[in-house]
């Protein structure tokens, strides 16, 4: 009899630890809280913590996820660099189809629009995802309206800056004429060297 016992306690511990494997999206506090194997950490800069994958590439993230690359372009600038971004970082993030799939503090939401701006690593580009809810959408809406308007930074751009004079051959030429004078100085203080040598 306690055999049997012990033997219906494990088969219930067992079907509980299974049924309590942390999914992404969760709440933790420390990655451990996500995975004992070390394949999911916790992002502690979100509320409550999130469960998630660092550096996921697409369609590689758990069933019910989707790998979300974030700041895909330099700020200021009105292209991303996704290819090979150098401001960006990806997240597995929970998928949803409204908010009550999602905690408390959490939307769902389509990341690419406004405030966000994300970009969808997937082929499912219709995917939503729980995501921290803006601290004001309307302000950082109109930030991002604000970003889009404004004229991308120099280095921003695809080619060099337009270097004016330099190009021009201006500047080559006032280089020139100020090389053509030092010779000419130089020439005058050897004579003079010369004639004092001469005097002497």
């Amino acid at each position: 009899m306690p055999r049997v016992l012990l033997l219906c306690l494990l088969i219930v511990s067992s079907g509980w630890a299974m049924g309590c494997t942390p999914s992404i999206g969760d709440k933790c506090v420390l990655s451990t809280d996500c995975s004992i194997r070390g394949d999911r950490l916790c992002d502690t800069a979100e509320p409550g913590g999130y469960c998630t994958i660092f550096g996921c590439r697409g369609n590689l993230c758990p069933d019910e996820a989707a790998c979300v690359l974030f700041h895909p372009a330099v700020q200021g600038c009105g292209y991303n660099d996704r290819q090979s971004s150098r401001t960006g970082r990806t997240f597995c993030m929970a998928q949803c189809h409204s908010d009550s799939d999602c905690r408390g503090g959490y939307i769902c939401a389509d990341p690419r629009k406004t405030p966000w701006s994300a970009v969808i690593l997937d082929d499912d580009q219709t995917q939503k995802v729980c995501i921290v809810t803006p601290d004001n959408g309307e302000a950082a809406v109109g930030g991002a309206a604000t970003l889009a308007s404004m004229p991308d930074a120099a280095v921003c751009q695809p080619a060099a800056p337009d270097l004016g004079a330099v190009d021009s051959g201006a500047v080559d030429a006032a280089a020139a004429d100020a090389g053509s004078d030092a010779g000419t100085g130089d020439a005058a203080a050897d004579a003079g060297i010369v004639d004092a040598a001469g005097a002497g």
